[in-house]
């Protein structure tokens, strides 16, 4: 009876080890919410967050970044300059399009091309030289540049060069693409649903190390408290860009927590350079002495941004401290005065159609009226703004993490919100894209950010943290350096 009772407890102890040393189970599906949906996923249109967040799920780029900048292989496994302005590329062999197509040079060459034909990527990529960019054989490709172009690997490895599939495009045309796009990337897009989902699924043919889960599920939902609810009741896994305001709240819910760290995301207020009373200097200094910075900044983001003390993000190279931006109303009445506004003059600012945009806006609006502005809030898309004409004042957000792409907005081809036409600051801005030196760099650098400070085409406000929420059960969560290029494809979720 004893040994019976003894083998007894040997199997119960044997099957509590099975128990307690079992696999945990993950889910089939991640679920992500953001506030915006992509308005295409046509790859050479990577040039916003929310196309980006999706289309880093399903393209592939020649390079990518680390977390100290330095270049590293992904769909090229090795590079050298021929010359300075010829760059080598030796393609990867293993790769093929989630349709089984192969990546070739030529899928290279075509997607750089097309870049050319697109307002949102041609001042990005005005460098490229297409026309003398070639394949030396299927897995290797020559791209040559106009000029030298000391940032080719950071604007390679960003969201204006995803490679897409040149058969694929061709077969399907270009609108019909830029809804079921075809890509080389861990994923691949099954289902999307107009303003409301996107659903993603493993790409079984993808060259790296698969997945770890199958789908993706992401979910556009536009108000920052409507996001947090999707944590507070279990509907969604991560939540993209949670307000300062609701740090506590997401912390508070039992299995998540706020990741959060400094990013390139920053926030200006532009003015367009040709505009008949904006292009006067004295009425730009007018408008940046009637704006309180750091109240700005903290009262729009819930003291969860760094007032801006220079013309562009603190952790970008070659960042300067200008001293800040003075608030001083009664110089702001003076330069008006002096310029032949005396009694100010009305202005319309122009903001995107969030809720954050619409906070900004209406404390600028507020300051203005101090001293006599009047500024008339119009809410729309760019796209939409863009088709109405000249630009006048406007609020902005800006991403990049390289410099050149940073100041481009001051460039003649950029056109849009600040409509440049200074071609002093022009050639500087070129120039730098030349430059190799690093030295020689930071010079420049240094030169370029006094001449901003002093013409003030725009008032640089605030530096933004970057805010998610996460569920605890996600494994493998990595804080990205650039904001929108999370890995997905490493992450499990318990269930």
């Amino acid at each position: 009876m004893k040994k019976l009772f003894a083998m007894v407890l040997c199997v119960a102890s044997l099957l509590g080890l099975c128990a307690a040393s079992a696999p945990a189970a993950f889910k089939d599906t991640i679920t992500m919410v953001n506030e915006l949906e992509p308005d295409t996923l046509d790859p050479r249109r990577g040039n916003g967050i929310s196309n980006n967040i999706v289309m880093t799920l399903i393209y592939d780029s020649l390079v990518d970044l680390d977390r100290e900048g330095k270049e590293i292989p992904r769909l090229a496994t090795s590079w050298e300059f021929i010359d300075g302005t010829h760059l080598r590329m030796h393609l990867r062999r293993d790769v093929v399009f989630s349709n089984g197509y192969p990546l070739t040079a030529e899928d290279v060459l075509f997607s750089l091309a097309r870049t050319k034909d697109d307002s949102t990527s041609y001042s990005t990529m005005i460098w490229y030289d297409e026309k003398n960019s070639r394949a030396e054989d299927p897995y290797t490709v020559v791209l040559a540049m106009h000029q030298p172009y000391a940032p080719v690997f950071n604007v390679l490895a960003s969201g204006r060069c995803w490679i897409g599939c040149k058969k694929a495009m061709e077969e399907m045309g270009e609108k019909d693409y830029a809804r079921a796009p075809v890509g080389s990337g861990a994923y691949r897009l099954v289902k999307w649903t107009n303003g409301a989902s996107m659903l993603f699924e493993r790409n079984e043919k993808y060259w790296g190390t698969p997945a770890k889960t199958k789908n993706v599920l992401l979910k556009f939902v536009p108000e920052p408290a409507s996001r947090v609810i999707e944590l507070e009741t279990g509907a969604a896994d991560f939540a993209f860009y949670i307000n300062g305001s609701d740090i506590d709240r997401v912390n508070a819910i039992d299995g998540c927590h706020v990741e959060s760290g400094r990013s390139e995301k920053y926030y200006l207020i532009t003015m367009a350079m040709n505009h008949p009373i904006l292009s006067n200097q004295k009425v730009r200094h007018a408008l940046s002495y009637a704006v309180d910075i750091p109240a700005l900044a903290d009262a729009a983001f819930d003291g969860h941004a760094h007032a801006m003390t220079g013309v562009y993000p603190s952790i970008v190279e070659g960042w300067k401290d200008m001293g800040g931006w003075e608030y001083n109303p009664e110089k702001a009445k003076q330069l008006l005065a002096e310029a032949g506004y005396p009694n100010g003059f009305d202005i319309e600012l122009h903001l995107l159609p969030e809720a954050l945009y619409q906070q900004m806006g209406e404390i600028v609006q507020a300051y203005w009226a101090a001293v006599g502005v009047n500024a008339r809030i119009e809410q729309s898309a760019l796209a939409t703004r863009e088709a109405q004409g000249p630009w006048e004042a406007s609020i902005r957000t800006a991403t990049a993490n390289e410099i050149s792409n940073i100041l481009i907005i001051y460039e003649k081809e950029f056109g849009s919100r600040l409509a440049p036409n200074d071609m002093e600051l022009d050639g500087m801005l070129k120039k730098l894209k030349t430059l190799y030196n690093r030295e020689e760099r930071k010079v420049l650098l240094g030169e370029i950010q006094d001449y901003l400070y002093e013409k003030r085409y725009s008032i640089p406000f605030a530096e933004a943290d970057t805010i998610f929420g996460v569920s605890d059960k996600i494994k493998n969560f990595v804080m990205p350096t650039t904001i929108f290029r999370v890995n997905v494809k490493d992450w499990e979720v318990e269930e």
